[in-house]
């Protein structure tokens, strides 16, 4: 029983070492939405409350149950790799390339691998997790932080294992997931901000809320996080201006958090999947030859 007690424990140190980290990232982003929207910014922010309450649910759910499974897990991968030298650059190569470049290409080659990682989640295998993160009606700096914890394992895994294989040193990768949990809250935040002409190259909060947006005309377009040259290759830009339509997801799931965590496993979940595997591989209509 030590190990459930010290386990609890340090569960509960986590959570409250997580909250009082929110304090000075709150205390910022109500500032900047005050002083991108003025005294409108406070009605939002109240009217945002409900959603906001349920992240925190969500988010102190991940913190308790799901981080000591998601230090195994990501462990586990680091461990794989190193130890069969699945290197697709040997990590000798960054010995010779300057500090700044090695962090550029980093956070550059990172947003590619997170581009197709995003892809990869509105797919309808993985969408019934992915939900969760989108089902917020009211997208704050918070909904960074909205993760199944399905949704969880995907994202560290698939950004560790991408820096891994490219062979990037260690504060390489440290430096990036840094930088990608900190540029995530802020292209989150609720400011109608679109960079201008930057804006074709950056990823901006406006663009990345229409990632969010429940009109059809905006639905699987802007995976990335940083650079906008992967949407604009692959054919996912969509900047028509600032967002200002409803957010969120047709999926019927509850506003509460056994909802959104149950929701991924509960069959009609992957109901869109299932019809899809029927059209693809149903029974065809017999055909009678010479007919």
């Amino acid at each position: 029983m030590d190990w459930l007690m010290s386990l609890l424990v340090e569960s509960a140190s986590n959570l409250l070492t997580a909250f009082k980290y929110l304090m000075v990232p709150a205390l910022f982003f109500v500032c900047l939405a005050y002083i991108a929207k003025g005294r409108t910014a406070l009605k939002d922010i109240w009217r945002a409350m409900p959603e906001f309450v349920l992240t925190l649910k969500i988010m102190s759910f991940n913190v308790v149950f799901s981080s000591p499974f998601l230090a195994i897990y990501v462990t586990a991968i680091h461990a794989f790799l190193t130890s069969n030298n699945l290197f697709l650059i040997p990590t000798t190569f960054w010995d010779g390339v300057p500090m700044v470049i090695t962090l550029f290409l980093a956070v550059f080659i990172g947003d590619f691998f997170h581009y197709w990682r995003h892809r990869l989640d509105h797919t309808k295998v993985f969408w019934p997790a992915h939900a969760v993160h989108h089902s917020d009606t009211e997208v704050t700096w918070l909904t960074a932080s909205r993760w199944h914890p399905i949704n969880l394992l995907t994202m560290r895994g698939v950004g560790l294992a991408s820096m891994l294989l490219m062979g990037f040193p260690v504060y390489a990768i440290l430096f990036n997931a840094m930088l990608r949990g900190y540029y995530g809250h802020f292209i989150h935040a609720d400011v109608p901000w679109t960079y201008g002409k930057f804006g074709k190259w950056m990823v901006s909060p406006a663009m990345h809320r229409w990632h969010h947006s429940a009109e059809s005309k905006a639905f699987d377009k802007n995976f990335g996080e940083f650079f906008c040259i992967f949407d604009r290759a692959f054919g996912t830009f969509y900047l028509p201006g600032p967002c200002d339509g409803p957010l969120g997801v047709s999926d019927k799931m509850e506003q509460t958090l056994s909802s959104q965590i149950g929701y991924a496993f509960t069959p009609r979940a992957y109901k869109p999947l299932m019809n899809a595997l029927r059209a693809r591989f149903g029974q065809k209509k017999n055909v009678i030859p010479g007919e």
